[in-house]
């Protein structure tokens, strides 16, 4: 089964209640929130992100898909599920060790979210393995985070096929990670 998350990240100012409706009549299943520090990635968006989200939760019951690039994961992830984030993605570069991770896992769960890590390009795919039977979602970024407009980093189709092949080999995805 296949689902359609749609980034807001350039939702147009004053035209959020009738993106959003049109997005819901063409049948997306998650809105796609790109939040991002300045920090983390040179862009910030993380208040309009926020306000974002807790308009979508007023007007919309389609689930949040929110995609932290933020240094503070943390507060990060206290915000966002205060809005009511269904999926909440952190970047594995932003913590200093594997308790870290294992906490903001936790910590994601704790608020009734599916978790998800994502990798930047230069991170090993086998950094992630270790995580992958706690989490629901890896996202291997084919780009460089917080920058628009990039051309793909073919060398990550690579990375892609050795973790689809890792997660085969281990029967990963049949488990459930509630």
């Amino acid at each position: 089964m296949y689902e359609i998350s749609t980034s807001l990240l350039n939702i147009e100012k004053g035209k959020e209640s009738d993106t959003i409706l049109k997005l819901e009549k063409a049948r997306t299943d998650y809105f796609h929130i790109d939040v991002m520090d300045g920090k983390f990635v040179e862009k910030n968006t993380y208040k309009k992100m926020l306000e974002i989200s807790s308009y979508i939760k007023r007007i919309s019951n389609l689930p949040l898909d929110v995609h932290l690039m933020v240094e503070d994961v943390i507060s990060g992830v206290e915000d966002f599920s205060a809005v009511g984030a269904n999926i909440i993605t952190f970047h594995l570069e932003a913590c200093k060790n594997d308790e870290e991770v294992f906490k903001i896992i936790n910590m994601i769960k704790e608020n009734h979210s599916r978790v998800g890590i994502a990798i930047k390009p230069e991170t090993p795919i086998e950094e992630v393995y270790k995580f992958l039977p706690y989490i629901h979602v890896c996202l291997v970024m084919t780009v460089e985070p917080g920058k628009g407009g990039q051309t793909l980093l073919t060398d990550m189709i690579n990375k892609i096929e050795t973790l689809k092949k890792y997660i085969d080999e281990n029967e990963l995805e049949a488990r459930d990670r509630s």
